[in-house]
């Protein structure tokens, strides 16, 4: 994963007047896939992340662990800044399923005021849903790979261009009450807010 430096261009008002001033943010590139997924009990390497600008190395701060004997949700932020002070950040998330074989099913179709979401199941803890919103809005319309965790947590991290419409999106760390009932917010790079979406079984 790789976020291109920027330029900022702003005018003094005092002895340098005319004179702009021009600082390059870092370029960070991160060492490794930004999504890793971990069985509980596995190990977790930390393959860091770089950072430049103009062409000169950066110092990279880590912040965050990983602790693989809870199965869990963890983010790990990195953080560099350049010689005018401005910072910049990359993060790489770190989910750590149950080692347990799932004793709930999450396949199937749920629905949330009315509209139907359709959940498939891709493996033992990972599934596939058309409608993570639950809302019925056309090209709008969020589809979400998203992880079983432990039959009590939920998460759906980032993916980028789920909807027709082109919505980035993720959810927080959502709740399984049962089988036939789960619960998440959704962070969507547009159209939606992040209100609880609470979904129903319907067959």
């Amino acid at each position: 994963m790789i976020v291109s430096g920027l330029l900022f261009t702003s005018c003094e008002t005092d002895s340098t007047d005319h004179v702009s001033q021009i600082t390059h943010y870092a370029n960070m590139s991160m060492n490794g896939d930004a999504l890793v997924v971990l069985t509980q009990g596995e190990t977790y390497t930390e393959q860091g992340a770089e950072a430049e600008s103009s062409g000169e190395k950066l110092d990279v701060k880590i912040d965050g662990t990983v602790d693989t004997s809870k199965p869990a949700v963890y983010k790990i932020k990195y953080a560099a800044i350049n010689s005018d002070g401005f910072p910049a950040y990359i993060t790489r998330t770190v989910i750590v399923l149950s080692d347990k074989p799932s004793t709930i099913d999450l396949s199937g179709t749920f629905v949330r005021s009315g509209n139907n979401n359709i959940v498939t199941k891709l493996g033992d803890r990972k599934y596939k849903c058309d409608n993570a919103t639950g809302f019925d809005v056309n090209d709008n319309k969020i589809t979400l790979e998203f992880y079983n965790i432990d039959d009590k947590q939920i998460y759906a991290p980032y993916q980028e261009k789920t909807s027709t419409s082109g919505i980035s999106a993720e959810s927080n760390n959502g709740i399984i009450t049962d089988p036939n009932h789960w619960q998440w917010s959704i962070i969507a790079s547009s159209t939606f807010g992040t209100a609880d979406r609470k979904f129903t079984r319907s067959n």
